[in-house]
């Protein structure tokens, strides 16, 4: 925090002024303007159009310590609106964001007002965080998240009582426009990561996808079917005929509060065509290691890896499980004007400013293999390649890493120690793979436990061998998910990665040479202070975090 020489805190004039947002001759004119009408400095500033509101938001946020949220990342949990009445939030032009723990997390535009602040912790029991914002997202969020989203359900069972009751204009344009934009707005502000319409015999099945897990949501009409498939086709210009082979899709979608992409897949089946809409909003935790979920020494590993000036890293996992977050995170970390970053990706899911995107289109034969010989003649210094699926891209991977670029990739694998024979039955020469190789890390997302239901319990006997069995203390209190409001009963909340990484060492690049089994490199790798993912797992457990029984069930 920006403090003057008696160490109070600065005007705010003085931190734009510092900051190079005004000059002094407009600081006085508006400090006069400000005297004379009886208006807040930072507004007249902004009338003035001398200073935009994103640079009053940065001043304020060093003057007052809270931090900025980027609009286009923040997600807002729904559940916790139940704290704040719509008034309150109204008149105090507030909006609540989450609950860590005891704090409430709240968007304010003005972080200093006090008043505010305190009747929130009067009528919420709460210790509030603050976050700055601009005036116009926090109003028109609060009336998205109170009015709009609040009536999604009345308006889908209006439609599908509309259809019960024998209407015939049910399934027309409007209503199945409508209800498209209903469900995809239900599934925003739920904050899931896809949706699956699913058709039935009888009816269509629309699911939602929270924290990595499949939820049932509503039943549809079987008649909504064909109407709804067509929407979305022409909504991702996606062709409309031949219903009987996939389509691939995309489109950027107006949710009011903001612009997210959205990427569309369908896929025959015998009852007709499934539907996924996965819904591509920009993870808050990129950037930021310690809310990815890794530790002190994981993170400073980490670091050290991505900032050697070549070499290959790898990132592995299933499908969903957080590595192109990881990716990203590792670019914002590295990415700086004196260095040339590209990357070769399926799809672009997170824009960084200053970094030359692409993506890939195989129907243009632009894929990872021919989009990565294409960049190499770019003079990159880092490359990140969205996975490697085949060969050529392998090689090609290796082959830059050694000619003096850092490539970040990913691979499908379950362990760490998994993805060199992986690499290895795809032709890539044993001894290459060692002098490239810096690091492979493996992870998974585990589910939070919601804080504010979960409960806890002395663990069994059994439990508490397979915390000694694998080198840890064993516990004397764990937690287990019990659903409330707040989590849509699921029991939990958010979710937290898992990690195992494993640094290339020259005992392991002896061992790949040799072509050692997965099971010997793992141990090797243990031996020299590897931690597997599924103690890490354990630790978070022990802390509370998540269950046993999702650590059971992502990484056994």
């Amino acid at each position: 925090m920006m403090e003057g020489k008696t160490g109070q805190k600065k005007r705010i004039g003085d931190i734009l002024l510092e900051l190079g947002y005004i000059s002094q001759d407009q600081l006085d004119k508006a400090i006069q303007e400000a005297k004379r009408t009886g208006v807040m400095l930072g507004e007249v500033l902004t009338r003035l159009g001398w200073v935009t509101e994103d640079q009053l938001n940065a001043a304020l946020g060093i003057q007052s310590g809270a931090q900025l949220i980027d609009i286009n990342r923040v997600t807002v949990d729904t559940s916790v609106l139940n704290l704040v009445p719509y008034e309150l939030a109204r008149r105090f032009e507030l909006l609540p964001l989450g609950l860590q723990g005891d704090s409430l997390q709240v968007a304010l535009s003005n972080p200093f007002d006090v008043v505010a602040r305190d009747k929130l912790k009067t009528i919420t029991g709460k210790k509030i965080v603050p976050y700055i914002a601009p005036r116009d997202w926090i109003v028109g969020s609060i009336e998205y998240y109170y009015k709009t989203a609040a009536q999604i359900d009345k308006e889908i069972e209006e439609i599908i009582r509309k259809d019960i009751k024998g209407d015939t204009d049910v399934t027309n344009e409007g209503n199945i426009t409508r209800l498209v934009d209903l469900i995809i707005a239900k599934g925003l502000s739920l904050g899931a990561s896809d949706i699956h319409i699913d058709p039935d015999e009888k009816l269509v099945r629309v699911y939602f996808r929270l924290d990595g897990v499949l939820h049932q949501r509503y039943l549809l009409p079987k008649k909504f079917h064909s109407g709804v498939v067509t929407r979305i086709k022409v909504m991702g210009d996606m062709p409309l005929g031949d219903p009987h082979i996939p389509h691939d899709g995309r489109m950027q979608y107006d949710a009011k509060i903001r612009k997210i992409d959205i990427r569309i897949s369908t896929f025959p089946s015998h009852l007709g065509e499934a539907v996924v809409l996965r819904l591509l909003i920009k993870a808050e935790a990129v950037g930021d290691l310690h809310r990815l979920g890794m530790t002190d020494l994981q993170a400073s590993q980490f670091n050290s890896a991505i900032h050697r000036p070549h070499g290959l890293i790898l990132i592995t996992g299933p499908t969903g499980s957080g590595k192109s977050t990881t990716s990203y995170t590792a670019l914002l970390k590295i990415n700086r004007t004196d260095i040339n970053v590209l990357t070769i990706e399926d799809p672009i899911e997170y824009v960084i400013p200053t970094v030359r995107q692409s993506a890939v289109n195989p129907k243009a034969g632009f894929t990872f293999a021919t989009a990565l010989r294409a960049a190499l003649r770019q003079d990159p210094d880092v490359i990140m390649v969205g996975e490697i699926r085949d060969r050529e891209t392998a090689e090609l991977a290796l082959r830059a890493s050694i000619t003096g670029h850092l490539v970040i990739s990913t691979l499908h694998a379950n362990e760490a120690s998994g993805a060199i024979p992986r690499l290895i039955d795809m032709g890539v020469l044993p001894n290459v793979l060692a002098a490239s190789l810096v690091m492979v890390i493996a992870q998974r997302l585990a589910r939070r436990l919601c804080p504010d239901c979960m409960e806890t319990y002395t663990p069994s006997e059994e439990e508490k061998e397979i915390f000694v069995a694998n080198g840890l203390p064993a516990p004397a209190e764990l937690a287990v998910p019990r659903g409330c409001q707040l989590c849509n009963n699921t029991g939990y909340k958010g979710r937290v990665g898992i990690f195992e990484l494993m640094s290339i060492t020259k005992e392991i690049e002896e061992l790949i040479i040799e072509k050692a089994s997965r099971s010997r490199l793992e141990e090797v790798a243990v031996n020299q202070g590897m931690e597997k993912m599924f103690v890490d797992g354990l630790k978070k457990v022990a802390r509370k975090i998540t269950s046993l029984d999702e650590i059971r069930r992502i990484a056994v």
